[in-house]
């Protein structure tokens, strides 16, 4: 998949290690990173269920919007480019994802 960037530093943390470090700490830096390489390599929104990192499409004020784990309870969280209704969103057609944050929505 392409992946796009909603903010600036999350862009930066992508393609700069020591900024990244800087920024989310070692560990959440190099989860980031590999997540970043596993939503690359798939071929669409739905094939990333199954990976490694709890991929799942989120639901209530946040639907449309997916998540994977980086370190507890840390998430990153992406949608798909489609701006059409998320109930008519077929989740195997989409091959663009736009990175929005790093946040632990549970809190």
């Amino acid at each position: 998949m392409n992946i796009l960037f909603e903010d600036k530093n999350l862009k930066k943390c992508a393609t700069d290690k020591a900024y990244a470090q800087k920024t989310l700490g070692q560990r959440r830096a190099q989860r980031y990173v590999d997540r970043l390489a596993q939503i690359s390599d798939a071929a669409n929104f739905e094939a990333l269920r199954g990976l490694p990192g709890h991929y799942h499409d989120l639901v209530g004020n946040r639907a449309g919007q997916w998540a994977c784990d980086l370190d507890q309870p840390y998430r990153s969280i992406f949608k798909s480019t489609n701006e059409g209704p998320v109930a008519q969103i077929v989740w195997a057609n989409e091959r663009i994802a736009k990175m929005l944050e790093i946040v632990d929505y549970h809190g």
